[in-house]
């Protein structure tokens, strides 16, 4: 489906500029033809996600509202003809705002993350800055323009703040459901509403420019381009929606990755907009010096924010004896993995480790030494493990490795076999203290295990490992090793 929406844009795109170099229909009907098929394809989709009951209930609410946004944008041709029967001038005004209306119910509706208060409001606050910054550049491109052309009144105000409050409203709620991370549910399938609404802003920023310089009359063609983006965006999210929906599995919430710089990038912009006023006043007194001190004062600060940002996203991730990932970046890992090598077609492998005769070296020897082991244990893993393997500690003597991008399972018995080998005595305290652990292997095919299934199946391994004696062993999962039901009497 996403290949046939791809092709079907660069299409209507190829058409769209053909028509610009003098073809027989013009680009406007090429771009509104294009708009109302997009609008049925995820129309369609959006139903059949709407009547999903693996879907959380508040999600299958979200898809109902996409399916009302993509009605009205199907039905905008007959609702403009009859607005403007009726004697409404500003009727592609009224049904592009039901169409956005639409969406931001939408897009309030899209179970987030669950996550504690305070995150909640870093996340919100965060979403203020893109807000802020989406104000300044609104201000600069549309809005000011137009009031320092017709002068600040009321009427100035709503003529000029109709199409402005409602984006700016859908760019809140977007740049807050991203910075906070959705339901695993849902994750995919937001993004592509969330690229699609930032693509809708930008044509409205054009529809605002044209608005503000007197040129409401015209539709500029990057005007279209933005708006057929925009519904191509989200015909693709009601398809990413069906998608999962047939795989049946819920992927795991991934990083913020390229979201968490949103807010960064408003300031940026917000400066870059400073700068380019003062440059065209041609004037560095006072506001040119100014600004640049400002640009400079706040690319500072955001630039330690972003190493701060970075070293506790790393410690949050990180074992802090060992410098392995953590328990939460196990499992990230994992989900991301198994969801990645399933559309490859490449094999995904689990390895649980559990050290032997831990206890009595912290018994007797004391938790430092123990401690000690523990790092020394850490780097075998380090140069056992090759990239982009990833080796953890789940916590106390417990530890597992992620292994991706397989192409057949013996590579990661060769990698549980290396370990084992490299498996000798440390010397701690000046005594010889022998390492020896058991290790648990479990591989998946392309899609055929969850996390849980492939961490399940590499904890009995690894309790057959250790049944087999005190030394270093390894196991690899087998039917065999799962608990058989009770007979009946």
């Amino acid at each position: 489906m996403h290949l046939a929406l791809g092709v079907l844009y660069v299409t209507v795109l190829a058409l769209s500029t053909g028509t610009l170099r003098g073809g027989s229909v013009s680009y406007e009907q090429v771009a509104e033809g294009a708009r109302v098929v997009f609008g049925v394809i995820g129309m369609v989709a959006a139903i059949r996600a709407a009547r999903a009951p693996a879907l959380l209930p508040r999600l299958r609410q979200a898809w109902r509202a996409v399916t009302v946004s993509l009605a009205v944008l199907i039905l905008s041709p007959l609702l403009v003809a009859g607005l403007r029967a009726a004697g409404i001038v500003a009727a592609d005004d009224v049904t592009h705002v039901a169409f956005v209306a639409a969406l931001l119910v939408a897009l309030q509706r899209f179970p987030l993350a669950a996550t504690n208060s305070r995150e909640r409001w870093k996340a919100a606050l965060d979403a203020g800055t893109v807000l802020t910054g989406g104000m300044v550049l609104l201000w600069y491109v549309s809005f000011g323009p137009y009031v320092d052309a017709h002068g600040l009144s009321l009427a100035v105000v709503v003529a000029a703040g109709f199409y402005p409050i409602v984006d700016l409203a859908l760019l809140f709620v977007v740049a807050r459901a991203m910075l906070r991370g959705s339901d695993p549910s849902a994750t995919r399938p937001l993004r592509l509403l969330a690229a699609g609404t930032l693509v809708l802003f930008a044509g409205d920023g054009v529809h605002g420019y044209l608005h503000g310089h007197g040129q409401i009359s015209m539709h500029s063609p990057w005007q279209f381009v933005c708006w057929i983006t925009t519904d191509a965006l989200l015909a693709a999210a009601a398809a990413e929606q069906c998608r999962a929906i047939s795989a049946g599995r819920r992927e795991a919430r991934g990083d913020l990755g390229a979201s968490r710089h949103l807010p960064l990038a408003a300031v940026a912009m917000a400066h870059a907009l400073m700068l380019t006023a003062a440059l065209q006043e041609e004037n560095l007194y006072p506001w040119g010096g100014l600004a640049i001190g400002a640009t400079v004062l706040s690319a500072l600060v955001l630039w330690r924010q972003m190493l701060v940002q970075r070293e506790s996203d790393e410690r949050a991730l990180t074992d802090g004896l060992t410098g392995l990932a953590n328990r939460s970046r196990f499992r990230a890992t994992s989900y991301r993995n198994l969801a990645r090598n399933a559309r490859a077609g490449r094999w995904s492998a689990v390895l649980v480790i559990d050290m032997n005769g831990f206890k009595e070296v912290n018994d007797t020897l004391g938790h430092k030494s123990g401690d000690l082991v523990l790092v020394e244990f850490a780097e075998v893993l380090k140069q056992c493990v090759p990239a982009p393997g990833l080796p953890c500690r789940m916590g106390g003597d417990e530890f597992s490795v992620v292994l991706t991008d397989l192409d057949y399972p013996e590579q990661a018995y060769d990698v549980a076999g290396r370990i084992a080998a490299a498996m000798g005595p440390v010397a701690i305290d000046n005594k010889l203290i022998p390492l020896a652990a058991s290790i648990g292997v479990a591989v998946s095919a392309p899609g055929e295990l969850t996390h849980d299934e492939i961490v399940h199946r590499a904890d009995l391994a690894m309790y057959r490992a250790k049944a087999l004696g005190p030394q270093t062993r390894w196991a690899i999962w087998q039917e065999s090793l799962e608990p058989q039901p009770a007979a009946a009497a």
